[in-house]
């Protein structure tokens, strides 16, 4: 299993514990060190991380809820293999959730964070055009994170934190619709001007614009 033990040792206890083994799990599925198809082990990963099976066992059964791992009682537990209809059921979800979130912002930010989510979008506009998908989805996604806490919904942001690796995993270096650079461009300059007017709804229609349901 191509884990690591931690840089330090798990001193947190109980349901925080087992937060922290699934973050650690949850993490290296994302970043490909659990591969999909590989078996995921209790025993061995208590053993690496000097820890009960316990705290183990429940951030596998939250990986299981999320789709990230599956069980096959008695037999194994490893890493899902995501399909094509995983990648467009998580973006169809993060694209309403990320749309609401900025709708609530746009309504509800001061005018600095305002100013801040206009400036995260002219930085998006300024490589909307290039190849460099990694970058594009990096901003995107630190737009849609400082929107979700200006929201203030805690149930919302709540949310948003339990589906962040999840999400990150099924849909991967992603280029939001529509695909031609031309296009994408002027949705972020569209998305821009409409968070600047503090058009709610418009921004939240082009959020969903950028997550087109199958």
């Amino acid at each position: 299993m191509p884990l690591e033990a931690p840089p330090a040792r798990l001193e947190a206890r109980g349901s925080a514990l087992a937060d922290t083994v699934y973050e650690l799990l949850a993490q290296a599925i994302v970043d490909g060190r659990l591969a999909p198809g590989e078996r995921v082990r209790d025993v061995e990963i208590a053993d690496l991380y000097g820890i009960s099976r316990t705290p183990v066992r429940e951030a596998i059964q939250r990986l299981e809820r999320q789709g990230m791992v599956e069980v096959s009682a008695h037999r194994y537990t490893r890493v899902t293999t995501p399909d094509e209809s995983s990648r467009d059921e998580a973006l169809e979800y993060i694209g309403q959730l990320a749309g609401m979130a900025l709708r609530l912002a746009v309504r509800r930010a001061d005018d600095e964070t305002l100013a801040a989510l206009v400036s995260d979008l002219d930085e998006i506009i300024a490589v909307a055009t290039s190849d460099d998908v990694a970058a594009l989805t990096t901003m995107y996604v630190r737009f849609h994170r400082r929107a979700s806490f200006a929201a203030g919904n805690r149930m919302l942001v709540s949310t948003l934190r339990e589906i962040y690796l999840p999400v990150s995993w099924f849909v991967g270096p992603w280029t939001p619709h529509p695909a031609d650079p031309v296009a994408r461009r002027d949705s972020f300059v569209r998305l821009r001007d409409a968070v600047a007017a503090r058009d709610e709804l418009g921004a939240e229609a082009i959020v969903r614009e950028q997550h087109p349901l199958a």
